[in-house]
């Protein structure tokens, strides 16, 4: 599993060289995360906690992996605590965010890593549980 996601990270650093369009997927890498999460109801933690330990065994690099957590663990149950948003309402959100980096690629004319016609359940499960910390590697980089 290692070698697929340093593979994966390796083709995501080739269409992720401007700073606005990482920055953009962070942001909405933070977001996307927050609303899966949240969408778990009363497993949001649970699942917050299997996220970190999938990352755990395949980012290498501490500062990116406790940041990532963090991050989102602050979102979660400090910024989003108040409101009880439905299930549908959380994915919905989590589809939006997840969507919205497409556009930034568009705005900073870099290409897109997935396509339509190179799109695989792998690379689609890499995408979004990996959005997040391949963006903030990037950004360091």
């Amino acid at each position: 599993m290692e070698n697929i996601i340093e593979s994966e990270y390796n083709e995501f650093k080739k269409y992720h060289k401007n700073q606005f369009n990482l920055s953009f997927h962070i942001v909405c890498g933070i977001l996307f995360m927050t609303f899966l999460l949240l969408s778990l109801d009363n497993y949001k933690n649970i699942g917050l906690i299997i996220y970190a330990i999938l990352l755990s065994y395949t980012i290498k690099d501490p500062v990116t992996l406790v940041f990532t957590i963090s991050i989102l663990y602050f979102f979660i149950n400090v910024i989003f605590k108040s409101y009880n948003l439905s299930t549908v309402y959380s994915l919905i959100l989590f589809l939006v965010f997840y969507l919205l980096p497409d556009l930034s690629h568009y705005l900073t004319n870099e290409k897109t890593v997935l396509t339509i016609n190179n799109v695989t359940i792998l690379t689609g499960f890499v995408n979004i549980f990996y959005l997040l910390p391949f963006s903030l590697l990037c950004l360091v980089e």
